[in-house]
């Protein structure tokens, strides 16, 4: 008979841990998310994450099994958000660990928002791989329901370079600066702030999960400046660990908006056209990008005019806590 597994929370030294779980769950679901030990002690830093009562892993016989951890968002707006995440390995799955980990989650959320904010309704947020229907399944019977789709879009970068295009009105496209790091928090704070489900995002949340995480490739980021003012911004990340399963370097496009004023002058094309040739040139061999397939700003029509074309869907679920 197996031993109960162990409950406890997770500590950054379980990073090697999750990366076996990671990549036990990636070889089994296929969703091309590839990460090392080192991007996952990073993520396990979070500044607004206490490990110690926002995270449980689940160990059966010295092995990690499953995990779940809740991030809720330092700000509210309307609707106070927690995002939470959770996974259990595939030899271990239809033993009720899934089920255990997302109640978990949900009676986690609910602390976190009475916690921080009671006064404001609030809503636990979670992405699942469209395929995976078994997990869909977990998520609805607690209460989650299917509120948005998402793209996971690749681009090939080994064809022709990609043609040069400039925004309107005399406005420049410069690469990335430690200068502008605070301006273009700014500005992706006011680019997005009609985007479903956007939250203001702190300095000490940027830096952790833009300009400061270890991914983060300034030389391929770029601004686009009237005079000194940022208009639009575009982020790169390159993981390495994609690279090493994959064979196959890759630049992520994390971050690419606009401000409102500067909207409908080819800002967002001149971005993304100058960060495709400079990784082109730098031997990337394909770029990829999340995108909301309802975004407003016509995200995705622009990127399929730029040869990006949909690898995977993630279907966004929402709960009231």
């Amino acid at each position: 008979m197996n031993a109960t597994p162990a409950w406890r929370p997770l500590v950054l030294d379980d990073a090697p841990a999750l990366a076996e779980l990671f990549a036990a769950v990636e070889a089994a679901d296929g969703t091309d998310e590839h990460y090392d030990a080192d991007d996952l002690t990073e993520e396990l830093d979070d500044p607004h994450v206490e490990l110690a009562r926002d995270s449980v892993g689940v160990w059966s016989g010295g092995e990690l099994i499953g995990y779940a951890k809740a991030t809720a968002l330092p700000v509210a707006t309307e609707v106070h958000r927690v995002y939470v995440e959770g996974a259990v390995r595939p030899d271990a799955r239809g033993r009720g660990v899934g089920t255990d980990l997302v109640n978990w989650l949900v009676t986690r959320a609910t602390q976190q928002h009475r916690e921080r904010f009671p006064d404001v309704p609030s809503e636990a947020h979670i992405q699942l791989h469209a395929p995976n229907t078994a997990q869909h399944d977990l998520y609805r019977q607690a209460g989650f329901e299917a509120r948005r789709w998402f793209f996971d879009m690749r681009r090939p970068l080994d064809g022709d370079p990609v043609p040069a295009t400039t925004p309107a009105g005399g406005l420049r496209v410069v690469p990335f600066t430690a200068a502008y790091d605070d301006a273009t928090r700014r500005a992706h704070n006011e680019a997005f702030l009609d985007h479903w489900g956007h939250i203001p995002v702190t300095p000490d949340r940027w830096r952790h999960q833009s300009t400061g995480a270890r991914s983060f490739r300034p030389d391929v980021s770029f601004l686009a400046l009237d005079g000194n003012e940022v208009a639009g911004f575009l982020m790169s990340h390159e993981y390495d660990a994609e690279t090493a399963m994959s064979g196959i370097r890759e630049c992520w496009i994390d971050r690419l908006g606009t401000r409102p004023a500067w909207r409908g002058t080819g800002v967002a094309t001149a971005l993304l056209t100058t960060c495709l040739r400079a990784v082109q040139e730098q031997g990337c061999r394909r770029a990829g990008l999340n995108v909301d397939s309802a975004n407003a700003t016509g995200a995705l029509g622009l990127y399929e005019r730029w040869g990006f074309r949909t690898r995977h869907t993630w279907i966004g679920y929402v709960r009231p806590l």
